[in-house]
């Protein structure tokens, strides 16, 4: 009898790790390469950025550090309501605490349970190993139907033989490891009738709750929230929806930097790679000087560079630099109207 239990046992045993080896050859591997150096850093960081892929598309930490010396961390993703980054948040700090939370508002108006944007919180909940707090985040943002994919990957990867197979393995984010959760996308585009508006939506929107749930949970650790709204094309109404944020920041005495309203940052005809304004190198080289320069001006951050604890992130700059200048510098990328 008991050899008989423990046979069962380590055939259960073996059926696990097999399961758990697929599981990591199916999954893709764009959560590694965006946050692997998260869960690694050993040092902490100064600033992480939360939001979007204006965000992910527009925030260079490398540069703040090359510029400003100053530690930071991209965690924006793909698509991401303000509901989904207050998760966002609290699961990143179960592994750093950071002194400022930039939270970008540009999906103020969209709503947790929009089942289009479902996909893309693989991003950063594929990074995560399975807990109580993930657990939590997936149940508190995904429909009861949907869950089992965030919870245990293989269930959604297990088709992916096919596209291994033909070698057609696409990429979610253009990032590698040193790039800090940044990414780069070498093109231009502009938008046509784009036109600035200092109109502000009237009324609660969906991310206005979040934006006070995650002031609280910045609060509550010890965290500066600050919101941010990017510059880049964006339509009438999706300006009018983020200008409405400086009433809930008024309320709750959070800082709001709307880009979109300082003239001069990026240049709309060139910096964007897409019509939907997501920021090329050049604009995002732009937006994050403006935005090292704002930080470093309205909050004690300490300039690193030169510290030998910090010295990988020396070594990091030359491989962001080099793949940067590979991709972009010195290159006339034509602009695609």
């Amino acid at each position: 009898m008991k050899k008989k239990i423990a046979m069962t046992v380590l055939w259960l045993s073996a059926l696990i790790a097999c399961l758990a080896l697929l599981d990591h050859a199916m999954r893709r591997d764009d959560s590694d390469r965006k946050y692997s150096a998260f869960f690694e850093e050993e040092q902490g960081f100064d600033v992480l950025f939360f939001g979007t892929s204006r965000v992910l598309d527009g925030v260079s930490p490398m540069e703040l550090w090359r510029d400003f010396g100053v530690t930071s961390y991209n965690m924006g993703n793909n698509s991401e309501p303000l509901g989904v980054t207050r998760w966002v948040l609290d699961l990143a700090m179960d592994t750093h605490v950071p002194d400022i939370a930039v939270i970008d508002v540009f999906y103020v108006s969209r709503a947790v349970d929009e089942a289009w944007t479902y996909t893309y919180r693989h991003l950063f909940y594929d990074a995560l190993p399975l807990s109580r707090a993930k657990i939590e985040a997936v149940c508190a943002t995904q429909p009861e139907d949907g869950r089992m994919e965030f919870l245990v990957p293989f269930s959604l990867y297990h088709g992916r033989w096919e596209e291994i197979l033909a070698g057609d393995v696409e990429r979610m984010v253009e990032c590698e490891p040193y790039m800090m959760g940044g990414e780069l996308r070498p093109s231009r585009q502009v938008r046509d009738n784009y036109t600035l508006t200092d109109e502000a939506t009237q009324g609660e929107l969906p991310g206005h709750q979040a934006l006070r749930e995650i002031a609280a949970l910045c609060w509550e650790h010890g965290v500066e929230p600050v919101f941010i709204a990017l510059p880049g094309h964006a339509s009438q109404e999706e300006q009018r929806d983020m200008n409405s944020v400086a009433r809930v920041a008024q309320e709750l005495g959070v800082p709001f930097l709307n880009m979109m309203q300082v003239e001069g940052i990026i240049d709309f005809d060139r910096d964007c790679y897409d019509w939907q304004g997501h920021l090329n190198p050049d604009g995002a080289s732009k937006a994050t000087a403006y935005l090292g320069a704002w930080l470093t001006a309205h909050y004690d951050l300490e300039d690193k560079r030169g510290d030998a604890a910090y010295a990988h992130w020396d070594a990091r700059l030359a491989q962001y630099e080099a793949h940067r200048a590979r991709v972009w510098d010195g290159q006339e990328v034509p602009l695609d109207k």
